[in-house]
């Protein structure tokens, strides 16, 4: 009684014009609202219950959408490379949009657009389809390991090929020596990439950009702020790029290096020194001279170079040079047949060339400026079509995208225009999270890649020369299968890492690897073609 006399003071005090007559009145309403939030609140409360149960009845089907909601999500295309959804004259900024608004619409609506046929996800030819997977896919995989298996007749002629593995009671299947390359130094080149980016950072710290603005007459502050934070950050990268790619290719080839290094001296040469007109036939001559020179001349060891200069003196074998160039040769760095990698770098040394030879036509004034198009804004058409600014054809930059680290073993091939303009200006296409799922997606295939080579011993068999009588033809046609496989893994596999490294450090190269191998069944052409196509795509960009 002294609480509900309480309330109706206050109440009395707050609405001091209603009488005291009023009171009774007044605190009964005050009973019907208690009882009223009474029931409220046990209603909410069995209503939340009800909530919870309901929740914890769908909580596994929400584990299972989610999960299918972010499988769909990493194996798309826009992960894998925007370029395959994004048009390439489409700029970054409305690409974006355009996504967006492509998530959305995916998300609100199921209905098949553009006069598109339904889903037959649930009808009886679809259901065939599952029947002839369930029971063929595992049919396959389990005829390829049978024929791995220590109990078959022929494991004791290709055992030796074999190497001790990570899961227990299997050996692996080490026996290619292109991927054992890559697979044995897989662990130190992954802590390449860790430091790496830290060292970028470590140089960003001790030579920040410079800060200094000074507006453009031609532009307002904004665009002169721009434009200036662009070139500091240019300037930054590149000078790191040049002074890491020197010492990443010395501890790679040792004093091999020094080869390198003149082989892109004289290609640089030919671009700068030559008349015009001469320029593409001296550069496509050069280097598949090069090319062939390479492979004949064994990369040039140094006691061979000795013993030349030796007789063209009239020396003879002499024995201070011999011992000199065998000295040379012992310091071959971590990978000494340079000549087998340099392979990719041609590709890099003839777009230096043509992109300056294409952009001598360019010399009345920038393109950009022409077309008042925003440099931060450009598409993938107007990064590689547009030439880069004569100042930047220098041999500092020249070395800093030939022997750019995160490419230069494997590639992909970015154009010496797109290069430059990455430099100045992040791709909106490099975030976090796609960069994080890339990098899942690579374990992934890495992972089954693993599994494929301690279960699957297919290129320790054909390694063997085995008796093919002992197999049926659905294993030989397993065999053959499960190593074509195995071929197109061990190319991709090493080109994604690489290109992962370049999209950790801010660089966005094309993706190689357009199609899987079952798609590409109709034989080397078609494959071929498939891996080809970045490189002539951009190659006609540059033409347009």
């Amino acid at each position: 009684m002294e609480a509900q006399g309480s309330k109706s003071w206050i109440l009395a005090n707050q609405v001091p014009r209603l009488r005291q007559s009023d009171w009774p009145i007044r605190t009964a309403s005050i009973h019907l609202c208690q009882r009223a939030q009474g029931n409220l609140r046990s209603g909410a409360t069995s209503r939340r219950r009800d909530l919870e149960q309901q929740s914890f009845s769908f909580t596994d089907v929400d584990a299972k959408m989610s999960l299918l909601t972010w499988l769909r999500r990493l194996y798309s295309l826009d992960i894998l490379d925007t370029r395959f959804t994004v048009s390439a004259t489409t700029p970054p900024n409305l690409a974006a949009s355009q996504n967006h608004t492509r998530t959305q619409d995916a998300a609100t609506s199921k209905q098949p657009k553009n006069g598109a046929s339904p889903p037959r996800w649930n009808t009886p030819e679809f259901y065939i389809y599952y029947v002839v997977f369930i029971v063929a896919v595992p049919l396959m995989f389990k005829t390829a390991i049978d024929v791995s298996q220590e109990s078959h007749p022929t494991y004791s002629k290709y055992s030796e090929l074999l190497s001790p593995g990570w899961i227990p009671g299997r050996k692996v299947d080490n026996s290619d020596a292109q991927y054992a390359s890559f697979r044995d130094n897989v662990r130190y080149m992954a802590i390449l990439v860790v430091f790496h980016p830290l060292l970028r950072r470590l140089y960003n710290i001790l030579f920040p950009c410079k800060s200094s603005v000074s507006s453009s007459s031609k532009g307002n502050f904004a665009s002169g702020q721009t434009a200036a934070a662009a070139r500091s950050r240019f300037e930054q990268r590149v000078s790191f790029d040049y002074w890491f790619s020197l010492v990443f290719l010395a501890v790679l080839h040792g004093f091999s290096a020094l080869k390198v290094l003149g082989i892109l001296f004289i290609n640089f040469n030919i671009a700068k020194r030559f008349p015009r007109s001469y320029i593409p036939a001296a550069t496509w001559i050069f280097n598949i001279g090069i090319l062939f020179a390479n492979e004949l001349l064994h990369g040039y060891k140094y006691t061979s170079i000795a013993t030349s200069i030796g007789s063209a003196l009239g020396l003879g074998d002499d024995g201070n040079l011999l011992t000199w160039g065998k000295w040379l040769d012992s310091w071959g760095g971590l990978v000494s047949r340079w000549e087998v990698l340099f392979n990719i770098t041609v590709l890099r040394l003839i777009s230096f060339n043509l992109d300056y030879y294409w952009s001598l036509d360019n010399r009345a004034g920038s393109p950009v400026e022409k077309k008042q198009l925003d440099p931060s804004n450009l598409s993938e058409r107007d990064r590689i079509a547009t030439p880069a600014d004569p100042a930047y054809f220098n041999l500092r930059n020249y070395f800093s995208y030939a022997l750019y680290s995160p490419l230069y073993l494997a590639g992909p091939i970015l154009t010496f225009n797109d290069y430059i303009h990455q430099q100045h200006y992040q791709l909106h296409s490099i975030s976090k999270i796609r960069t994080l799922l890339y990098g899942i997606r690579f374990l992934l295939t890495l992972l089954c890649m693993e599994l494929i080579l301690h279960y699957i011993y297919v290129v320790a068999i054909s390694k063997s020369s085995p008796d093919w009588s002992v197999y049926t033809p659905f294993q030989l046609s397993m065999l053959g299968y499960f190593n074509l496989h195995i071929i197109w893994l061990k190319l991709l596999i090493p080109w994604r890492f690489f290109r992962l490294w370049a999209l950790i450090d801010g660089i966005d190269p094309p993706e190689n690897m357009l199609a899987p191998l079952i798609q590409s069944m109709g034989g080397t052409i078609p494959l071929c073609s498939t891996w080809g196509q970045p490189k002539r795509k951009q190659s006609q960009s540059s033409r347009i």
